[in-house]
């Protein structure tokens, strides 16, 4: 502590470097997860729906539907019959229901709508539908917005990434350095130690403690910021999307700011390591 507040400037510094970069470190993984809980809860609706033919066999239908449910990336098949169509139009749009009584038939088809484990393969799924004329009249596939969730959800981690990597080099480089100042002040007193047989880890051990409270305080700030962030943002955030179940976990959270902290810790101890080590050249 000492030696951390005979160079307070240099270490203060540094912990802020590192509280930045764990906050864009948090940040990111905070936002992948909140992109990764809109795919999800948008694959849990309904993705594609297949209209079907007024004169399609049911036998064939059945085996569509079983054919269907078999696959691995398809969570739900359900059936929608003729009759609960038009049950579904009557309840929604109840100011029109009275237009089903003045044709006095049932416009609505026969549907199977079709719920994705992964709506990546809902395209595909859709093409194969297609091909299926003989009972298949029509494909409705709603995976534009899903799509476009996970090209952003990409380019956040490839561009979470990079700003991650070159924040952790420079908080490396700036934490190196600090201790590294720490070990010049006291080069006499490392000396004298290392002549009366001091060993290194003797010698290197309080420098590797004072890179480890720097990443800790740095993470520490980290933490408590991303953990108010979120906690006041997802509030907000939820609201823009209410149409999506998605719900903030508590466990999340914590686990964000305990390991948050873990980072903070490991790079302050790994740059302390090495500022120390190049210096004593073991």
């Amino acid at each position: 502590m000492s030696s951390f507040w005979r160079n307070r400037f240099t270490g203060f510094a540094a912990i802020i470097t590192t509280a930045i970069m764990l906050v864009a470190f948090g940040a990111l993984l905070a936002v992948n997860d909140t992109l990764d809980n809109m795919i999800a809860a948008l694959g849990r609706r309904t993705n594609l729906v297949a209209y079907l033919l007024d004169d399609a066999k049911p036998s064939e239908v059945s085996a569509l539907i079983k054919d269907l449910s078999a696959k691995p990336d398809v969570a739900e098949v359900i059936f929608v019959s003729r009759e609960d169509a038009a049950e579904a139009f009557r309840q929604t749009l109840s100011e029109l229901a009275q237009v089903l009584d003045v044709i006095e038939t049932n416009p609505f088809p026969a549907s199977i709508e079709v719920r994705m484990l992964d709506p990546s393969g809902a395209l595909r799924l859709a093409d194969d539908l297609r091909g299926k004329s003989s009972m298949v009249e029509q494909v409705l596939v709603r995976a534009d917005v899903v799509d476009r969730l996970q090209r952003i959800s990409r380019l956040t981690r490839i561009g979470g990434a990079v700003l991650v990597v070159g924040l952790g080099a420079v908080t490396l480089f700036v934490i190196f350095n600090t201790i590294r100042l720490a070990v010049y002040s006291r080069r006499e007193e490392i000396e004298i130690m290392k002549l009366i047989g001091a060993t290194d880890w003797f010698v290197r051990g309080p420098f590797v403690l004072e890179g480890a409270f720097i990443g800790l305080v740095g993470a520490g700030l980290a933490a408590l910021t991303v953990l108010i962030g979120y906690q006041r943002l997802s509030a907000t955030f939820n609201s823009l999307v209410a149409f999506l179940p998605i719900e903030t976990e508590t466990t999340f959270v914590t686990n964000l700011s305990l390991f948050t902290v873990l980072v903070g810790l490991v790079i302050g101890s790994v740059g302390s390591y090495f500022s120390v080590r190049r210096y004593l050249g073991a």
